[in-house]
């Protein structure tokens, strides 16, 4: 059973820069197993640019990071790949796919890395669904016809589509009003 002290991230130095403009410089930052973590500033201060740095989506100019003990530069192709599939994302504004249906949307990672039955598929559309608080009733619906809470609760189905070790939250409760906000904080405490 692994302690609740281990660093299941673990960045050192890192530096991000955007033409003169640095944005991260010589960050340094642990997250632990079970711990929820939030990062907390004026907008452009660059909390989404750490969370898509670690992820890999924003090249950093100096640094290291390690998630679940593998050095991310360092890694092949076939270990990223494998870092990637214990982590669930729920990006800002949730970025699903806006032509895909919901049941589509929440489908997606699991048909990207594992080969499994629609039926398997559907049931677990259908558990993710239950998690975050809707009805399999929504899952014929696009984005386009989903309130922005549900809009979220969807994303945060499809970051747990794989049961992730680890989920990165990007702003999640931006554009919700403040009822609909704590609902979606509460979730997430529950969840973890």
């Amino acid at each position: 059973m692994p302690q609740t002290s281990e660093a299941i991230i673990r960045v050192r130095d890192i530096t991000v820069q955007f033409g003169s403009t640095r944005v991260l410089d010589g960050l340094n930052l642990d997250v632990k197993r079970g711990e929820i973590l939030g990062f907390v500033g004026p907008s452009g201060a660059g909390k989404s640019v750490l969370t898509r740095t670690i992820i890999g989506l924003v090249p950093k100019i100096r640094g290291r990071i390690e998630v679940f003990g593998v050095d991310l530069d360092a890694a092949d192709a076939a270990a990223r790949r494998g870092v990637e599939r214990r982590w669930g994302i729920l990006f800002q504004q949730g970025a699903l796919f806006s032509s895909l249906t919901v049941r589509q949307n929440i489908q997606f990672p699991v048909r990207e890395y594992l080969n499994v039955s629609q039926r398997l598929l559907d049931e677990i559309m259908v558990a993710k669904l239950g998690m975050v608080g809707l009805r399999p009733e929504v899952a014929d619906r696009y984005p386009s016809e989903l309130s922005g809470g549900m809009i979220k609760r969807v994303a945060l189905a499809r970051a747990l589509a794989l049961d992730p070790e680890l989920v990165f939250l990007d702003e999640p409760t931006s554009g919700l009003d403040p009822i609909g906000a704590g609902d979606f904080d509460e979730l997430v405490r529950t969840l973890q």
